[in-house]
């Protein structure tokens, strides 16, 4: 049930969040606590209406009963993550199927160069997208956020159609080359987009916002690839298409980082539209990098590990500029 007291917590927690987006330094940390309950499977109307009559009232029951907690953050949010990782390689063709409990997808023949453009509006895989969310949004309370599909990055997509064969055609890339990933580019923008249009007043969310909540008018994008580039690559070459995607937001965006990443830090620093980045991992575990390395008005979302627990994290950072994640 939602009642007052709960709406008055959540709405606490979203102040506090939009006050540390603004530069104010709050008097104690802010820690989230996600409640990771996606949909994973094929695009399938049947599996839908089973999983909204078997687990939906569990999870909405779930996240009513955590979301009154006063000290950490449970955002009210329902993760919705057609084909996982793989939802914007389907879109272009590529089989995705599941296999040892993981979402997999086959790569295509040939190479960017021979990527064609798609008309998101008519594919059936986002018809299809559209009209679940739709039906997922009147089975909730309207207090509750549903996530879009993840639609992951330029660099991500390419790499998922391709293989390294993505990353040899950028050694000496010519005009087609590019052309392929502007035209990654552009669906993955037009999806954001299309979200957002089709769904105005925010109650349509970024994948993953029930433990990377952020506030309204800011998406997220996948970084997770970026490790296996060096920094005049990515910065020559991605660098402006995560932006450009970020830019789709009004407020700009936050980006997902789990390995090795700290080689792109000075680009993030200089990159206007990213307002935040979200680190797991390994990536945790270099936390200090990037504290000291990124703009005073970038936040960072961190999953604590053995390395880099939250005292070391409190320590370094006096409480300012993170938000923790409590888990995953």
């Amino acid at each position: 049930m939602i009642n007052h007291e709960l709406q008055a917590i959540q709405a606490k927690h979203v102040n506090n969040l939009t006050r540390l987006y603004t530069g104010e330094k709050l008097l104690t940390a802010y820690s989230i606590v996600g409640t990771y309950a996606g949909y994973y499977s094929d695009c399938n109307d049947d599996m839908l209406a089973a999983w909204c009559a078997a687990d939906l009232p569990v999870v909405i029951e779930g996240i009513l009963r955590d979301g009154i907690d006063p000290v950490s953050f449970h955002p009210l949010v329902i993760e919705f993550n057609p084909l996982g990782v793989h939802y914007v390689d389907a879109l272009f063709g590529a089989k995705v199927y599941r296999s040892d409990g993981q979402i997999w997808s086959e790569l295509l023949p040939g190479g960017l160069a021979d990527l064609q453009p798609i008309d998101i509006n008519t594919a059936p895989i986002v018809q299809w997208t559209l009209k679940s969310i739709e039906k997922l949004l009147m089975e909730v309370p309207e207090q509750i956020h549903i996530t879009c599909p993840i639609f992951s990055s330029p660099l991500n997509v390419a790499i998922n159609l391709f293989g390294e064969g993505a990353l040899m055609d950028l050694l000496e890339p010519d005009p087609t080359v590019l052309r392929g990933l502007d035209i990654i580019t552009d669906s993955i923008s037009g999806l954001h987009k299309l979200i957002m249009t089709s769904f105005p007043g925010n109650r349509v969310r970024f994948y993953c916002s029930s433990n990377r909540y952020a506030p309204d008018g800011i998406g997220h994008i996948c970084g997770c690839s970026t490790q296996l580039l060096g920094q005049e690559t990515y910065r020559n070459y991605f660098a402006p298409l995560d932006s450009r995607v970020l830019s789709t937001y009004p407020h700009g965006g936050t980006i997902h980082l789990c390995g090795h990443h700290a080689q792109h830090i000075p680009t993030w620093r200089n990159m206007p539209e990213l307002r935040a980045v979200q680190l797991n991992d390994a990536a945790t575990d270099e936390f200090p990098l990037y504290f000291n390395g990124l703009r005073t008005d970038q936040i960072i979302y961190l999953c604590p590990t053995e390395e880099m627990t939250i005292e070391r994290i409190l320590a370094i950072s006096g409480g300012q500029r993170v938000v923790i994640q409590v888990q995953m």
